[in-house]
């Protein structure tokens, strides 16, 4: 089956909340979720330690979210992992991630075992790909990029989620928040329009501390996106994110695909698992509960 023969209303179905939004969890963090960890002795912790926490996580988060982002190489390793709800979709990431020692992710790639054939094996009802958008002129760069994974989700007939996140030329830093929320619009204009069924954006408009930008960015990102569109919540502080979903649904945006501002306090805890159960579940129900206020009925 390809996505041809359904529409993106029945594509984005398996993932979507009961009022249409989108209440979606992201656990695809590989080595940027191995930093948040406390060192071990003079290194880092195994891959063990994070695929036990992702599997904690995954058992008490994935009954209250509409879909769940998971990543190969740590969750998705060979099967479908256990312990993810009914009603709650797997989004298989479909990205390699480069990402030098001590830094965010700088660039990505096509993970090219991502094929239809392991999406259809893992049950996987979407797939994502994060690109970093730089204002470098690699806009025929990143358009073949993006067609290609819009292409395999196509092929593999489930729905395909494009990730923008925005960074400065290299070498340069953005001149103020300004030039970067105007980057923020850029790059959901340009990847956007390379296809897709979701769009997943950061908080449009945001700075720490201060949301009043969040909805009128948003009805402008709801201008220049023709699909439904998600925010994520790396680099939105915990304690603003619930109040910029808010801001950012009623401007427009169909809910969420958020992962640090749910579960990242809970990490360090001498009890992960407890921690989420006790403080990341409640998180999530308030959010839940946000763009079941805000977005459709």
């Amino acid at each position: 089956m390809t996505s041809t023969s359904v529409t993106a209303e029945q594509l984005v179905a398996p993932i979507a909340a009961p009022n249409g939004g989108f209440a979606m969890v992201a656990l695809d963090q590989r080595e940027s979720l191995r930093r948040m960890f406390p060192p071990v002795g003079e290194g880092e912790v195994a891959d063990d330690v994070l695929r036990e926490f992702k599997s904690s996580a995954i058992a008490e988060l994935s009954p209250l979210a509409s879909g769940i982002l998971l990543d190969r190489p740590l969750a998705v390793t060979t099967d479908r992992p256990a312990g993810i709800a009914e009603g709650c979709g797997l989004i298989l990431a479909a990205d390699v991630l480069e990402q030098p020692p001590g830094s965010p992710v700088v660039d990505t790639a096509l993970d090219r075992l991502i094929t239809p054939e392991f999406i259809a094996h893992v049950g996987a009802v979407a797939i994502k790909f994060l690109v970093i958008w730089r204002p470098d002129g690699s806009e025929g760069h990143r358009e073949t990029l993006v067609r290609e994974f819009v292409q395999l989700a196509a092929d593999a007939g489930v729905a395909s989620l494009v990730e923008g996140i925005v960074r400065p030329a290299e070498g340069a830093e953005f001149a103020d928040a300004a030039e970067r929320h105007r980057a923020i619009l850029e790059a959901a204009a340009e990847l956007s329009s390379y296809g897709g069924t979701i769009y997943k954006a950061e908080v449009p408009g945001y700075t720490p501390g201060d949301l009043s930008r969040v909805r009128e960015q948003s009805e402008r990102m709801s201008e220049v996106v023709d699909v439904p569109w998600v925010v994520l919540s790396n680099g939105t502080r915990q304690e603003d994110f619930a109040g910029g979903l808010r801001e950012a649904c009623l401007g427009g945006a169909h809910g969420f695909l958020a992962g640090r501002a749910v579960w990242s306090d809970t990490v360090a805890e001498a009890d992960p698992a407890a921690a989420i159960r006790e403080r990341s579940t409640q998180r999530l129900r308030e959010l839940a509960a946000i763009v079941a206020e805000t977005v459709g009925s």
